[in-house]
């Protein structure tokens, strides 16, 4: 089983691309895809294929709904960057206006991990920073959840098979 996620920005939409969950490990194989608003350009990178934990999902998912709580109390919160124990990609949550808990943006830096080009040298990562409306947030954190309860409910049945 494989899901997508989409992550909408003004400039650019991330495609979290999530295939079967590793039921000895709760790890999620995934590649993460970074394409740029054509209007802009014509730019798409995708990352290397890398294993997600679903801690890091949840951790993710209490991330952002942290940084609206820091936002609704001073515009100019910034998150500290999250950065999943795979290294397969970066984000950092920066300031912005909420109006209220549904109406608002604030900016996002993404940045996908594009490999090495040498092996002893440090990773690449490629990104950008767009604005995030709330409405746009919550779409991809409730396909998240909704993705994770389908690969939990998935493995559980294939477990006893």
């Amino acid at each position: 089983m494989s899901s997508k996620c989409f992550l909408q920005t003004d400039g650019y939409h991330v495609v979290f691309n999530l295939q079967d969950l590793d039921t000895t490990k709760n790890y999620i194989d995934t590649i993460i895809e970074f394409i740029l608003d054509p209007v802009i350009s014509e730019i798409s990178v995708k990352s290397i294929p890398t294993f997600i934990a679903l801690s890091d999902w949840q951790e993710l998912i209490a991330y952002f709904e942290q940084h609206i709580i820091g936002l609704q109390q001073n515009p100019s919160y910034q998150s500290d960057p999250f950065v999943p124990r795979e290294l397969g990609f970066q984000i950092k949550a920066l300031s912005g206006d909420i109006l209220s808990p549904n109406d608002g943006e604030f900016n996002l830096l993404f940045m996908i991990n594009a490999g090495r080009s040498h092996e002893e040298l440090s990773s690449t990562y490629i990104g950008g920073e767009s604005a995030i409306t709330l409405e746009n947030l919550q779409n991809f954190l409730s396909s998240i959840r909704t993705t994770l309860d389908l690969l939990k409910q998935n493995s559980d049945i294939n477990a006893y098979i």
